[in-house]
């Protein structure tokens, strides 16, 4: 499985699986379904109602033009289709998704996916290697496979033992995304095969978390890490 290496705003690197053109192609159908289920239903109630076809068009066929950038751009890269196949666009460099960036790949589908059935976007994705088709190459996006709620716990919370005194009371500088950012480090280096690569991913990480809470660190890379998490649950539970 071909692999993504995302630069996080800490400037931690994480790798993520891209998304396969089976799971894209897969999105792409469901999301299709979904249009053509709303425009049955529009056409419904635009024949028993009477609307003017003029007024029609505007409500029910604008939001089916938009479909692509209105999700990805409100529901942070995930289309309904994207979300049931765990996909997601993200920058290639690790920053938000903009709406500049949806709009250009809502333009370019048009090439890509409108146009020619999806022929350009999948070969494309195969040649580029990194999944991306001509839309993302433009918005500098690519689209990357979630993993499973079970494999990545997204949640920062975790229960702290009442008497339990933070050692890094500068955690309060962290945010929630640090946190999470942290705990997706400590999941993905348990999957790290290569024990190298594992303590590179643990020490960049635990130098980049030391520095911005401007703290010495004695622990290990994986300690300091685990005492981050819940140092922070800590005082965020006193407060």
């Amino acid at each position: 499985m071909e692999t993504y290496q995302l630069n996080t705003s800490q400037n931690v690197t994480l790798e993520y699986p891209i998304a396969s053109v089976g799971d894209r192609l897969l999105s792409t159908i469901l999301d299709q379904l979904i249009v053509v289920i709303y425009l049955l239903g529009a056409l419904i109630i635009f024949v028993q109602l009477d609307i003017d076809f003029a007024i029609w068009q505007l409500i029910f066929l604008i939001p089916v033009l938009l479909y692509h950038f209105l999700f990805e751009l409100l529901f942070n890269g995930q289309s309904p289709g994207k979300m049931i196949l765990r996909t997601k666009v993200i920058k290639t460099d690790g920053s938000a998704l903009t709406a500049g960036s949806c709009f250009i790949r809502w333009i370019f589908r048009l090439v890509d996916i409108t146009i020619f059935m999806g022929g350009i976007a999948v070969l494309i994705i195969i040649l580029n290697g990194k999944g991306q088709r001509l839309g993302d190459l433009a918005a500098a996006t690519t689209v990357l496979k979630l993993p499973r709620k079970k494999d990545l716990k997204t949640s920062i919370w975790q229960d702290v033992e009442d008497n339990y005194k933070p050692k890094f009371r500068q955690v309060e500088y962290l945010s929630d995304e640090d946190i999470r950012t942290i705990k997706d480090v400590l999941v993905i280096s348990e999957k790290q095969k290569n024990n190298t690569k594992k303590e590179q991913i643990l020490q960049k990480a635990g130098q980049a978390i030391a520095k911005k809470i401007g703290v010495d660190n004695n622990l290990s890379d994986t300690e300091f890490l685990k005492t981050i998490i819940k140092d922070y649950n800590a005082i965020h539970q006193i407060h």
